[in-house]
């Protein structure tokens, strides 16, 4: 035991007492989490330029509502900078900036450009002047050109035929064309989508509704009843029935998403180191001298414990620092904290788990490059809940979010990200993934220390996939 100990020690300290592991704690975030803000940081030192659209109005109807409503967007636009840059407004003021956002959304002010623009003439408008507007964009004269065709306002009618099994065809107006560089991912183009289709279906009611109709008339039956959002009703200890606070749409999507985040990272952190250890320790011949003094299983188990220790370490500076901003922002209640006991016996699962993989992969090559395609399933496999996540969040009782979690490799990143979501598990879901996870990490931990047993004192050509199965299943080799 003393010597499985020592071994711990020194491996905890090869991991946490250097100076590479604390760069890799400072950049590890920023590049796991680095697109959450580096685009808004950059968006911030842009500076606004004029962005002239070109409009072929083939209605004559839609042109000046549509100038005006770029004009107001414009006016709100500087105002909202010049605001902005005088005052700053309070970090306690989440409501009021959530409603704040939702109106910039709605006016498309996202985008600090402010739009103007240029009416092109109907008549004699064709392939010539579509490429004269396109050479125009390519100089940079005109950020895009928009067609409108009369169609939109002269929809086709139902027929019978048509009222039983309508196509999208039937059903939609005739498209508009928006011609820019950018056309796909145009912040521009979908705010003047938006406000033509408002403004088409103004013209449109106007046009079928009794002329004698007031225009207050239709707007009161413009009106929409907004479908806010709410928690559960409970019964508190007073015995009153009351609601849940309301749930915040991105607290909802963004903390799953941190939690199986912060699991990926220290399972990264931790397995990687393990399997440059062992590879040095096997090609400088470091391990033979080793296992002259304890044997293949408690170096491994102490290889492990150190470990763990490592990674345990990892979470605490990333968790505690994670939890302390929020109570500091005071978000200390959407902090999970039934989800904490959860995530850290599924991380020392996980750490092991991976990190016996690791160890037995390196035990059993002598060059990286040999270790790097052996690597390749196991990545896949550790980085299948990144690629369902955003199912998984937005359903995450059903069946495949179900499935998954009793998969023991996506386990405990899949389980503790179901538990954050606020939705109710049942209680033998989580007995279960936790039970088929401590089978799975026991019988990975035994398969890898037979791999590592035979490998670590194995030179020569890399073994095969079917060969190291051989070694794990052989029980002789124990």
């Amino acid at each position: 035991m003393n010597k499985i100990l020592t071994i711990a020690v020194r491996e905890y300290q090869a991991m946490v007492a250097t100076r590479a592991f604390l760069v890799a704690i400072a950049l590890m975030p920023v590049l796991m989490l680095g697109g959450a803000w580096l685009p808004g940081l950059l968006q911030g030192m842009e500076t606004p330029t004029p962005r002239t659209i070109a409009v072929v109005d083939n209605t004559e109807l839609l042109f000046d509502a549509l100038k005006r409503a770029a004009d107001e967007r414009n006016r709100t636009l500087e105002q909202n900078r010049s605001r902005a840059s005088s005052t700053t407004p309070p970090a306690a003021a989440t409501g009021k900036a959530d409603e704040d956002e939702q109106a910039r959304r709605a006016l498309g002010l996202e985008e600090i450009h402010p739009y103007l623009f240029e009416q092109i003439p109907v008549d004699g408008f064709n392939d010539d002047q579509r490429l004269a507007l396109s050479e125009r964009i390519r100089r940079g004269e005109l950020y895009a050109f928009l067609e409108i065709p009369a169609e939109v306002l002269q929809p086709r009618p139902f027929t019978p035929a048509d009222a039983t099994n309508p196509s999208v065809e039937t059903i939609q107006l005739a498209s508009m064309r928006w011609v820019a560089e950018d056309a796909a991912l145009s912040d521009a183009r979908r705010w003047a989508e938006t406000a033509l289709n408002q403004i088409i279906r103004s013209q449109r009611l106007s046009a079928s509704i009794n002329p004698l109709v007031l225009p207050t008339v239709q707007l009161e039956l413009e009106r929409k009843s907004a479908l806010e959002s709410a928690g559960l009703y409970f019964r508190d200890e007073s015995g009153r029935i009351v609601s849940e606070d309301k749930p915040n749409e991105l607290t909802s999507l963004m903390l799953p998403l941190g939690i199986m985040t912060l699991m990926f990272m220290v399972i990264m952190m931790a397995a990687q180191p393990m399997l440059e250890s062992v590879l040095e320790e096997k090609t400088l011949r470091i391990a033979e001298v080793l296992l002259g003094s304890a044997n293949s299983r408690q170096l491994m188990t102490g290889k492990l414990l150190g470990n763990v220790a490592g990674s345990l370490t990892v979470f605490l500076l990333y968790g505690g620092g994670g939890i302390a901003a929020a109570v500091w922002q005071g978000y200390s209640d959407s902090v999970p904290w039934h989800v904490l006991p959860w995530f850290i016996v599924f991380q020392i699962l996980a750490v092991m788990l991976y990190s016996s993989i690791f160890m037995a992969i390196a035990a059993s090559v002598t060059q990286l490059r040999e270790a790097q395609s052996l690597l390749m399933p196991v990545w896949m496999v550790v980085m299948l809940p990144l690629f369902v996540w955003f199912n998984i969040v937005r359903e995450p009782n059903s069946t495949m979010a179900t499935l998954i979690s009793f998969f023991p490799p996506s386990t405990p990143m899949v389980m503790t990200m179901r538990m954050a979501t606020g939705a109710t598990i049942p209680w033998w879901q989580s007995a279960l993934s936790m039970v088929l996870m401590v089978v799975g990490t026991a019988a990975g931990v035994l398969l890898a220390a037979r791999i590592y047993r035979v490998g670590i004192l194995r030179q020569g050509k890399a073994p095969r996939l079917t060969e190291m199965l051989q070694w794990a299943f052989q029980r002789n080799q124990v």
